[in-house]
C-alpha cells in the first residue's frame, strides 16, 4: 500500500526547484510540491475580491513514479502551473506514487477523507474507482486521465493527452530521414493514447515516404527498460533505423546505431547523439482548465457538470509540442526541418486536420 503521510521531518528528504517553485520529494513515495513565491511572479486572471478564495489544495495520485515520463511530464507542468498563480490563488500539490489500480479507491477515499483536498488529480485510468465514491463527496472535484476511462460526469472530470500531431510530425522526420524505407515503434500498450501517436506517426512517415514499411512491438508495460531495449533491437534488427521509443530504450538505439524519438519529456539528454527529438506532453491547458471549473465551483456555487467526453488540448492549444533539435538541428537537413516546420504551421493554423486515429495500428 502506497504511503499516504510522510513523517513531519522525514529523513533523506530531497529539495530541489523548479521554475521557482519549491519541490520537497520525501524518501518515502510521497512528495509535495509548495508554491512559496511572491505574489509579484504570479500572473493574476480577472479581479480578485476579498472572500475569493486564496489556497486551492490539490492532492495527485500517479500511477507510477516520476522516473517514467509521464508521470514527469505531469508534475514538471503542475510546477509551472503554481508558478503561474491562476486566479491569483496559491496552489498546494501533494502526490503519492505508486498506486496500482487495486489500489486507487482506497488512495482517493483516503485523500477525500481527510476534507482538505478541493481536486483530487490522478492522472491514469482510475475512472471505476472515481466512479464508486465521487457521490460522497460533492464539493471535491475528481480528475482522470488517459485511455482506459469512461465517463462519470458531476464532479469527475475525464481529460486526456493526444500526441497524434507531433507523432505525425515525428513520422515525418523518420520518413525523410531513412536510408532503409522502414520506421518502428515500441509502444507499451495498445489503447488510445498509444494508438492515436503510433497511427500519426506511421502516417507522417508514409506522407513523408510512401515507400516506408513500418515495424511495431508492444511490451505490455507501461515502463519495464529490460523488454523495451529487447522490442528495440528487434526491430532495428528488421530493419527500422529510425524508431518511436513510447517505452525508451536509447541504450539499444545506440547499440543498434539507429536514430530515436523520445515521449512525453524532452528525452535527449539520456542519449544525445540518437534522440532526435520528443513529442511533448504538456499539461497545462488541462490542469488550467481544471483549476478554472474548481474556481467557478468556489466563486459562483455552480455545481460541478463534467462533460461526457475526455477534454484535451492540441498542439494549436499548447497540449503538445516538439522538442528541439539539440544536436540534431545540424544532423537535420534544412529541407526536413522545413518540411516538419511547414506541417507544424498548417496543423497550428488549422488548415491541416489530423483527427486522432484510436484503432489499432496496422505493422507491415
Amino acid at each position: 500500500m502506497p504511503t499516504m503521510c510522510p513523517p513531519a521531518n522525514p529523513e533523506g528528504a530531497g529539495r530541489d526547484s523548479a521554475e521557482g517553485v519549491s519541490i520537497i520529494r520525501f524518501s518515502t513515495i510521497r512528495a509535495s510540491l509548495a508554491a512559496g513565491l511572491a505574489l509579484g511572479l504570479g500572473l493574476y486572471a480577472g479581479i480578485v475580491r476579498a472572500d475569493d478564495p486564496k489556497v486551492v489544495h490539490v492532492a495527485g495520485v500517479l500511477y507510477d513514479g516520476v522516473e517514467s515520463a509521464w508521470e514527469k511530464s505531469f508534475v514538471d507542468s503542475f510546477a509551472r502551473v503554481i508558478a503561474q498563480h491562476p486566479h491569483g490563488v496559491q496552489i498546494v500539490f501533494e502526490y503519492t506514487e505508486h498506486v496500482s489500480y487495486d489500489q486507487a479507491e482506497q488512495v482517493i477515499r483516503d485523500y477525500a477523507d481527510t476534507g482538505k483536498y478541493d481536486i483530487i488529480f490522478t492522472d491514469s485510468s482510475y475512472s471505476d474507482a472515481v466512479e464508486k465514491i465521487h457521490g460522497e463527496y460533492p464539493n471535491t472535484m475528481f480528475v482522470f486521465s488517459g485511455a482506459g476511462n469512461h465517463a462519470v460526469g458531476g464532479n469527475g472530470y475525464w481529460v486526456t493527452q493526444h500526441q497524434n500531431e507531433t507523432g505525425y510530425l515525428m513520422g515525418m522526420i523518420a520518413g525523410l530521414m531513412t536510408k532503409t524505407d522502414t520506421v518502428g515503434v515500441v509502444g507499451s500498450f495498445p489503447g488510445d493514447e498509444t494508438n492515436a501517436e503510433v497511427n500519426g506517426f506511421f502516417d507522417g512517415a508514409r506522407a513523408a515516404n510512401p515507400k516506408v514499411k513500418r515495424k511495431l512491438a508492444y511490451i505490455q508495460s507501461w515502463y519495464d527498460p529490460q523488454k523495451s531495449s529487447s522490442a528495440t533491437s528487434a526491430l532495428a534488427s528488421a530493419g527500422a533505423d529510425y524508431i518511436l521509443e513510447l517505452a525508451p530504450a536509447f541504450e539499444a538505439c545506440q547499440a543498434a546505431k539507429v536514430g530515436c524519438f523520445g515521449n512525453y519529456v524532452d528525452l535527449n539528454s539520456l542519449a544525445p547523439d540518437v534522440v532526435v527529438t520528443s513529442s511533448l506532453a504538456i499539461w497545462e491547458p488541462t490542469i488550467n482548465y481544471i483549476i478554472d471549473q474548481w474556481w467557478n465551483h468556489a466563486t459562483a456555487k455552480a455545481a460541478y457538470n463534467a462533460p461526457r467526453e475526455p477534454v484535451w488540448f492540441g498542439l494549436d492549444h499548447g497540449g503538445t509540442d516538439l522538442a528541439p533539435y539539440h544536436g540534431w538541428d545540424a544532423k537535420l537537413s534544412d529541407a526536413v526541418k522545413a518540411s516538419v516546420a511547414d506541417a507544424k504551421a498548417k496543423i497550428m493554423s488549422g488548415d491541416k486536420v489530423l483527427p486522432a486515429n484510436f484503432a489499432n495500428p496496422v505493422a507491415d
